[in-house]
């Protein structure tokens, strides 16, 4: 059986059930603990976990071969459970206990937990990137107002970007180069720390879909309006399929490795010169937007994947 952990209606799911000819089961974490049972039984030499599903179906957890862990909501809790100290309590209880179950599961997972939370850190990422040998922009993440306009200052105005570790529907947050009034604001820097990078340059941006030992590289060429962040272009940008040179594919899939990942959506540039500078990897990463563009088989690869594990089960 295969456990999908996703939410109602994600049409990135809908498209790799499409291909799947085993059983798969989609479980939406918003309802735990409201209306999803869990149920980890261990007595008198047999171990029993158990989800039962919103609509009463027993799920036997030790039958599962393969999860998906595609995109998690956050917990639901019961309306009645109205002060602050009660929720936060019954919060991190729900949370200890779904993650001891996660973690008693013997199967494949795409991805495993705990590299799904280590590989979503920018600064982890680029660390291990250039490990591998990948390269990277030069970087400054900092809360420190005057540290921010000591690397501006090193590399000049127009030539740094500044990023957001993760874009929240509340406060979303595009890639943006940075001009002089922005200088204006650095000193809000001390409120949260802020990513700085010098800007790549770019022929090219690449989406590399690797999942497994599989990779899927598309190029997105972009107005060049959307110099420091392809995602608003998408509309009008040429998508094709790109011959990603083996030297990076080798490094890329021993990224994933020492991640743990088996599955990564992954974003380099191009430079004008050829070189292939990984700027990120999400775990988790749209691919539907390349696929359907390139034609490329990238939801049949991850059921095919899913099958496979799953039947080896």
């Amino acid at each position: 059986m295969i456990l999908i952990v996703s939410f109602p209606n994600n049409e990135h799911v809908e498209e790799v059930q499409r291909h799947l000819t085993r059983e798969s089961v989609v479980v939406d974490l918003a309802s735990f603990p409201v209306s999803l049972g869990l149920s980890a039984s261990l007595s008198g030499g047999r171990e029993c976990l158990q989800f039962t599903l919103p609509e009463g179906r027993k799920l036997c957890l030790n039958q599962v071969g393969a999860v998906w862990n595609r995109r998690i909501s956050g917990y639901g809790f019961h309306a009645d459970l109205s002060d602050e100290t009660g929720r936060l309590f019954a919060w991190s209880e729900a949370n200890e206990a779904l993650l001891g179950v996660w973690y008693s599961l013997g199967c494949f997972w795409m991805n495993p937990p705990t590299a799904d939370e280590i590989s979503q850190r920018k600064i982890r990422q680029l660390q291990l990137a250039r490990q591998v040998g990948l390269s990277i922009p030069e970087t400054l993440v900092t809360n420190q107002p005057d540290a921010a306009r000591q690397f501006i200052g090193m590399h000049g105005m127009g030539n740094v970007v500044r990023k957001a570790f993760r874009n929240i529907p509340q406060a979303p947050r595009e890639t943006h180069l940075l001009g002089e009034e922005d200088l204006a604001l650095l000193d809000t820097v001390r409120y949260t720390p802020v990513i700085f990078q010098r800007f790549v340059p770019a022929d090219l941006d690449l989406r590399v879909t690797v999942i497994e030992d599989e990779i899927f590289a598309a190029s997105i060429s972009s107005e060049a309006r959307f110099s420091a962040d392809y995602r608003p272009g998408l509309a009008s940008a040429k998508v094709v399929p790109y011959d990603l040179p083996a030297t990076v594919a080798e490094k890329l899939l021993e990224l994933m490795r020492v991640f743990g990942l088996k599955f990564g959506a992954v974003d380099f540039r191009v430079t004008p010169d050829g070189e292939h500078v990984f700027l990120e990897v999400n775990p988790a990463g749209e691919y539907l937007f390349i696929s359907r563009r390139t034609g490329q088989p990238i939801p049949n690869a991850i059921a095919a994947a899913l099958e496979r594990h799953d039947c080896a089960h």
